[in-house]
């Protein structure tokens, strides 16, 4: 389970990068669109990366070890979730509308802090969606600084 303050950095416009190492070694990063810790198991989350990064949905698909590192643009507050992906299926509607507040979220931050253009940004919109199920097992802190890659301890209710 995540305090409150990190499950708002996860499921926010936090920056979301996801790499994965397929069977063959293989390793492969790419970006995340979108992130919600799953209320019903609050150590899975459901991940979601572009379908046209035909390689990151392979090594997804495949079950492999998965890192999601989430980091705030304005502030580079970071945290990283190391754990393995229990399979991709096709996004549903929940999907698109948490693709869609993410992308603004994480459009909006890097607009404000290093003031790009929207229409460049909007360059990188996926235009595919598929969703990933990850269980997590370790959690580090890794904002910039002396306490970063130190374990951040599950919060247990």
């Amino acid at each position: 389970m995540f305090d409150p303050d990190t499950r708002a950095l996860l499921e926010g416009g936090a920056a979301l990068i996801v790499a994965t190492v397929g069977p063959d070694g293989l390793p492969h990063a790419g970006r995340g669109w979108g992130l919600v810790v799953l209320d019903d198991d609050p150590d899975r989350l459901r991940l979601l990366v572009s379908g046209d990064d035909h390689a990151l949905c392979r090594q997804l698909g495949d079950g492999g070890a998965v890192a999601v590192t989430a980091a705030d643009v304005p502030t580079l507050r970071s945290v990283q979730l190391k754990g393995r992906s229990l399979g991709i299926e096709p996004a549903g509607p929940a999907d698109f509308t948490t693709a869609e507040a993410y992308i603004d979220a994480l459009f909006a931050d890097i607009e404000t802090a290093d003031g790009a253009a929207r229409p460049i940004l909007e360059r990188w919109r996926p235009r595919a969606i598929v969703a990933c199920t990850v269980a997590v097992e370790d959690r580090f802190d890794q904002t910039p600084g002396p306490d970063a890659g130190s374990p951040l301890s599950p919060v247990r209710s």
